[in-house]
């Protein structure tokens, strides 16, 4: 039986070890030392990442991490070309923010799309529409080509970044799950001035109300017209739940407390790696009063402050 030569040269094709294998970008990329300059001296990195990429790819996903304003951010992208959300952390006192993104094949690339944000607090997507095309160059050369919008009708720009392997890629932690799903609009009662009083000793704590994700506050104790102590406070949206963020007389950086508890009237932030407290309790009692409870272990006496509302 006779095969023709077309039939021939279509079956070595399919035949053929990888003739329509998809490249792998796993990987940790980096931009090379030689790579031209940005206006502040240092090589210049593709649009939205930051020097370094650390890339893990499977046939369905593809999960990119990336370090922007000194925090790690981690996206996993189908490859299906649905749209999906990233969480950004924000910024100290500031909620998670979100990001919608599409990805998807294009030929031998990788092309995904960011095709807007939504703000801490926001209701609505801010739309925009930034592309990126990931493709090999080499087995040890990943080329980024990202088109950027242009304002007032002009066409986009497109800026072609090179990064160099230098190494497998690193593995991606798990994010674990909020302990206690809650928003900030669950905390609208505790918005307003708080003060106390406990023998010669005013305590007050100031509360926003809940806006853009978050609620700030500040703390003070006065005694005998001195001030010996002050704090700066904030609750903000983290990861589908609520973080209490404590700074006693300004210290930097924060001690997050996750909240572990929440009922209409009622909140409890745990931290059970830090000294004093490990938990912070609010709670709003009948009458009308705000307790707030501060506690560590069982060898440690809790404190226990009252405020009426002004």
């Amino acid at each position: 039986m006779r095969i023709t030569a077309a039939l021939m040269m279509g079956c070595s094709l399919l035949l053929a070890p990888n003739a329509f294998q998809r490249p792998d970008l796993s990987g940790t990329w980096t931009v090379p030392p030689d790579a031209p300059l940005a206006a502040n001296g240092k090589p210049a990195t593709a649009p939205g990442f930051g020097p370094t990429i650390n890339i893990r790819h499977d046939a369905d996903n593809i999960t990119m991490s990336k370090i922007l304003g000194g925090a790690t951010v981690h996206v996993r992208h189908p490859l299906d070309g649905s749209e999906t959300r990233s969480r950004t952390r924000g910024r100290l006192c500031e909620g998670d923010s979100e990001s919608l993104w599409t990805a998807s094949w294009q030929g031998d690339a990788v092309s995904t799309t960011f095709l807007g944000s939504r703000p801490a607090g926001a209701s609505t997507d801010t739309r925009t529409e930034v592309k990126a095309l990931f493709r090999l160059q080499t087995p040890d050369t990943l080329v980024i080509e990202t088109t950027l919008p242009a304002a007032g009708g002009r066409e986009p720009r497109t800026v072609t970044t090179t990064y160099r392997k230098s190494g497998p890629p690193v593995d991606v932690p798990a994010t674990s799950p909020a302990q206690v799903q809650a928003t900030i609009a669950q905390l609208e009662w505790l918005g307003g001035t708080w003060i106390g009083a406990a023998g010669t000793t005013t305590f007050e704590e100031r509360w926003t109300p809940p806006a853009g994700g978050s609620m700030l506050a500040m703390s003070r104790t006065l005694r005998g017209g001195a001030m010996p102590a002050f704090e700066f406070l904030c609750i903000v949206e983290r990861n589908g739940g609520l973080v209490y963020q404590a700074m006693p007389n300004g210290r930097q950086p924060a001690t997050d407390f996750t909240l572990t508890k929440i009922a209409p009237n009622s909140l409890t932030f745990e931290n059970p790696s830090h000294d004093f407290p490990k938990m912070i309790r609010y709670s709003l009692t009948p009458d009308g009063t705000l307790e707030a409870v501060v506690s560590g272990t069982d060898s440690q006496k809790p404190q226990t402050f009252r405020f009426q509302k002004r």
